[in-house]
């Protein structure tokens, strides 16, 4: 199995309208690499927006770029991170499953690790562990 993993990402995050622009092409340009190394899934670990309202322009990016990743046939999973949720506990990311460009994973804690949970499609991560316990370093 082949995946992709990302994470603070902070999409919309500067005020400087270069600076985003360059934070907003790197995001391009590794989704465009994970495409061309056909990856089984992506793993998008936090943060992908810098804010639990991004920027309308930043939204309509960020939903053409998902829009390729589903036409390629690539399966994304995110956890959602501090900053993608409002006070309210609203989330964009919520619209982006919807959607269904992606599933939102919930997470279970074991003595072992912690363990990723997909129900839409639980072959390709049946739980995936993302933080495994080392019982030697205690």
């Amino acid at each position: 199995m082949k995946f992709a993993h990302l994470g603070d990402c902070h999409l919309g995050g500067w005020r400087q309208p270069e600076l985003q622009e360059v934070n907003f092409q790197s995001f391009e340009r590794a989704i465009e690499e994970i495409v061309k190394e056909q990856v089984d899934f992506i793993l998008i670990a936090g943060d992908l927006f810098d804010s639990a309202y991004p920027p309308i322009e930043i939204l309509k990016r960020t939903f053409a770029v998902f829009r390729k990743i589903k036409e390629s046939g690539i399966k994304v999973f995110m956890i959602a991170g501090s900053h993608d949720y409002s006070v309210s506990g609203k989330t964009f990311l919520d619209v982006l499953e919807k959607g269904g460009f992606c599933e939102i994973c919930k997470y279970e804690e074991k003595p072992e690790g912690i363990y990723l949970k997909a129900s839409k499609y639980p072959r390709t991560l049946k739980s995936l562990v993302i933080l495994e316990k080392n019982p030697d370093s205690s």
